[in-house]
């Protein structure tokens, strides 16, 4: 419980707040009843609240008005007779009057009654919409959130115009106060994970959440995993799809980037190109395809050159062995060396103006490639397989995946460094098992997949016509939800 409003005044909130430069007070004399004058002050923060609305719904007709003989409740005839603000509320705490003041509305305090009014006139700065940059499409809607939570819920309002959606909000972070909000469908979304989820964001205590990571961290099942469990976006569009399918969509103030619960390891290549194009299955067999490839180019090039290189035709073989003439490092170095190099130029260029990141990103590598060639540190084929390796990885859908794909190249050189191609069937065995054993609040990660069923193989792998698609997946948890995590 937080201290009562008894004795509130416009300077027991610029003590509380510091006495800031934008913290602006009005004072003015109501003549609201015929005995007696009330002083009222008027408190808003400038910058975040609406300058023009205070003065002309809130200033202006306090201001005009004309005395009465009796009013029973002063604060009751102010808040539905008086102020034409869009939304009042009447506080009796003081720690919810801060609070108000603080999310950009204006609070009034009339002389001698203990309970103030909390008027909605906030105007917070924001970016104006523009393309989503997480997930680009070809084709299809090019809108992207933006970091304002009341933009970004009036845009899933826009795309479900349905009854049955339900928006929560939430406040976490003691120092930040940072709102969320929670969107569902109320007919299709699985109470169970809804329960769970809201028990998860229970335990949030953390003193600041400054990005949708930070909620994510928090929610997610505590696996040692390199694959997301929670699937993150920035196009409404996704959104709006996965919310009618069932899924629970997060959105946090201050990012532009929604969560959705739960996540499954085929949504992580699936692409909003998939359903805007007719071909759009032969196209993520392709992405598909070339994820792969990204993972296991480079452990069979080391694999079958150092351990088994009788199963490569002997021409190859003729012209490895002779690029491999007179070379210092070792192949798996060779291979580690430039995968790193490749990273770090990757993520000099994340941090360069964007006028100099294709020039830096393919001057740098071609002249890193071509001197370490010429050199005789490296032979020309595994400069050509790191490099398609990469290629490859960038057809990633989701940024979080290619995470994934990078941890999971790694790890699968340096099993091929000691065991060939025995263990990369290693490797994939316990990849396989590992995804299997994955859970996203309790639905299995590798579903529809394994556990299989083929009534839900239309939008997997390949994606069927979409006149076929009108009963998507159900996906089901498994019970005990809050143990999985454990």
């Amino acid at each position: 419980m937080g201290a009562s409003l008894k004795g509130i005044s416009a300077d027991n909130i610029k003590a509380s707040l510091g006495n800031p430069d934008d913290l602006n007070v009005r004072s003015i004399t109501l003549n609201l009843l015929m005995e007696n004058r009330l002083e009222c002050s008027i408190v808003f923060i400038a910058g975040i609240a609406d300058e023009k609305e205070i003065e002309n719904f809130i200033i202006k007709p306090l201001q005009q008005l004309s005395p009465a003989v009796e009013i029973k409740d002063i604060l009751l005839t102010v808040q539905k007779e008086i102020i034409q603000a869009k939304s009042i509320a009447t506080l009796h705490l003081y720690k919810d009057a801060i609070h108000d003041l603080l999310n950009g509305k204006t609070i009034v305090i009339i002389e001698g009654i203990n309970d103030v009014l909390s008027i909605d006139v906030a105007k917070w700065k924001e970016r104006s919409l523009t393309e989503a940059e997480g997930q680009r499409v070809t084709k299809g809607p090019l809108i992207g959130f933006n970091e304002n939570l009341a933009t970004n819920i009036a845009i899933m309002r826009h795309a479900i115009k349905n009854e049955q959606l339900r928006l929560e909000n939430y406040t976490f972070g003691s120092l930040t106060n940072t709102n969320i909000c929670i969107i569902y469908l109320e007919q299709s979304v699985d109470k169970t994970i809804l329960a769970e989820l809201k028990k998860r964001l229970t335990k949030i205590k953390s003193s600041k959440i400054l990005d949708a990571n930070y909620v994510e961290e928090y929610i997610r099942d505590q696996f040692l995993t390199p694959f997301p469990l929670i699937l993150t976006t920035d196009r409404p569009d996704v959104l709006t799809g996965e919310i009618t399918d069932g899924k629970i969509a997060i959105l946090v103030e201050g990012t532009p980037y929604a969560l959705v619960i739960p996540a499954l390891f085929l949504q992580f290549l699936q692409s909003p190109d998939d359903y805007y194009f007719v071909n759009g299955g032969v196209t993520r067999l392709l992405r598909i395809l070339a994820l792969t490839l990204a993972i296991y180019l480079p452990a069979f090039y080391l694999a079958f050159v150092t351990y088994h290189p009788g199963l490569l035709p002997f021409d190859l073989i003729l012209s490895l062995a002779s690029q491999r003439e007179g070379k210092p490092l070792p192949l798996v170095v060779e291979l580690l060396l430039f995968m790193f190099l490749f990273q770090i130029i990757i993520e000099g260029a994340l941090r360069l103006p964007k006028g100099l990141v294709s020039v830096v990103s393919i001057v740098g590598t071609i002249i890193i490639g071509q001197s370490a060639v010429e050199a005789g540190l490296v032979q020309p084929a595994t400069l050509l397989v790191v490099s398609m390796s990469y290629i490859f990885s960038f057809v990633a859908p989701i940024m979080t995946l290619a995470t994934a794909v990078r941890t999971l190249r790694y790890g699968f050189i340096l099993i091929a460094a000691f065991l060939g191609l025995y263990g990369i069937i290693l490797a994939t065995l316990a990849l396989v098992f590992h995804l299997n054993h994955l859970r996203s609040f309790g639905v299995p990660y590798f579903s529809p997949l394994f556990p299989f069923n083929p009534k839900d193989q239309k939008d997997t792998i390949y994606r069927f016509p979409l006149r076929k698609l009108t009963n998507k997946h159900q996906f089901q948890h498994e019970e005990p939800v809050s143990k999985k995590r454990e």
